[in-house]
C-alpha cells in the first residue's frame, strides 16, 4: 500500500514565506506595532518643528518636549536618509534644516 502524503491545499501552496512566518508566530507583535506608530508621531512632530526654520538638537528637544538624546537619535536617522541636513552652527551645535525634495517635473525624451 503506497504511503499517503499530507494533503496540500491551494492556499497553503500560494502563501508566501512571510505569510507563513506570520501565521506561525501569530502576526506582528503589538509592542513592535506600537513602537513604529510612536516613531511616526515623533518624526512628524520633528518635521513640523523644522518647517519653522533650522534648529539645534536642544532647541528641537524643547520644541517637541522630548529628551535631547532621543531627538539626536531621530535627527541622525533623518540625516542618514536625506530628510535633514546641517545648516549653520550656533553655540557649538549644528542647526538642522529640512531638505527640499526635488520634484521630477522635467520631461524625458
Amino acid at each position: 500500500m503506497p504511503e499517503q502524503s499530507e494533503p496540500t491545499t491551494t492556499s497553503t501552496r500560494a502563501n508566501k514565506p512571510i505569510q507563513i512566518l506570520r501565521q506561525r508566530r501569530g502576526g506582528v507583535p503589538r509592542g513592535l506595532v506600537e513602537r513604529y506608530r510612536q516613531q511616526g508621531i515623533v518624526c512628524k512632530r520633528l518635521n513640523d518643528a523644522l518647517r519653522e526654520g533650522p534648529m539645534t538638537v536642544p532647541e528641537l528637544a524643547q520644541q517637541v518636549d522630548l529628551p535631547a538624546d532621543e531627538v539626536l537619535w531621530y535627527v541622525m536617522g533623518m540625516k542618514k536618509y536625506g530628510k535633514v541636513a546641517e545648516a549653520d552652527q550656533a553655540d557649538g551645535y549644528f542647526k538642522y534644516r529640512l531638505v527640499d525634495q526635488p520634484r521630477h517635473t522635467e520631461e524625458r525624451t
